[in-house]
């Protein structure tokens, strides 16, 4: 069992220099300065593991409250079987900046010390563009090897092109794309799926109406919620003497 124990005052105050370069996710000194004047540290909150590791929390009782950093953090530690042995590691706890918050706290910790288990994620590609001037359907499916702290992978996409109706008829052209994709997280802790880079390549140039030529795209996508990304791109095409540029959305 884990335990737990809350230090106060005076005695905080006093060590609070002596942490400051033990401190895993400290911040540059003028931001240290500011958070001292603004949220200096009142409180802290120490959980024991068996192996002699300890977690220290600093933080300030305005902004946070005992019962529930406690409740919150005790969730997360019974899962961290990773934990290092007979070392202490402390963290500041402040809504002020990114590190410090306390969702990338919980991110830190869950991504260095509780179990993980490499894995293969495979799923649809579903989404809508607007390619140059027109709104092209997205469709596909993408296989991706999630690791640790990043995942990589590849994806099969159609944009799917409608020219102009020839005698009322409607015709679909179909493009095909194969991608490679990089995915990561640098600012959402609640996810490590939150930003994906891609490079991909038009496999079918010769039956392309929509692009000629030589035609690669690049796309940066970011999720905006658990089922909804927004992504971004640019494609080039005609051996590279055209550039589209590309914006839509993609559903999970």
């Amino acid at each position: 069992m884990k335990r737990f124990t809350l230090l106060t005052g005076i005695a905080m105050l006093i060590s609070l220099g002596s942490f400051a370069q033990e401190i895993k996710n400290k911040l540059h000194s003028n931001e240290i300065e500011k958070l001292d004047l603004e949220f200096p540290v009142t409180d802290t909150l120490s959980f024991d593991f068996p192996n002699e590791g300890k977690l220290l929390l600093l933080f300030n009782n305005k902004e946070y409250q005992l019962e529930e950093l406690k409740s919150r953090f005790t969730k997360i530690l019974k899962e961290t079987t990773d934990f290092p042995e007979f070392k202490s590691l402390t963290y500041r706890l402040s809504e002020e900046y990114t590190i410090t918050k306390e969702d990338a706290v919980i991110l830190d910790i869950e991504r260095n010390y509780l179990p993980h288990i490499d894995q293969l994620e495979l799923g649809l590609v579903l989404g809508m563009d607007y390619t140059g001037g027109d709104f092209t359907p997205q469709f596909g499916a993408k296989m991706m090897f999630n690791f640790k702290k990043f995942d990589i992978g590849a994806s099969f996409t159609n944009t799917i092109y409608f020219p102009e109706r020839i005698e009322k008829n409607i015709k679909v052209n179909s493009n095909w794309f194969a991608n490679l994709e990089f995915r990561w997280d640098r600012s959402d802790p609640k996810s490590n799926s939150t930003n994906t880079f891609g490079i991909g390549v038009l496999v079918n140039p010769d039956k392309s109406l929509l692009f000629q030529g030589t035609t690669m795209q690049a796309f940066y996508r970011r999720k905006i919620s658990k089922d909804v990304a927004i992504q971004l791109g640019i494609i080039g095409t005609e051996n590279f003497k055209t550039f589209y540029p590309t914006i839509g959305i993609r559903f999970w």
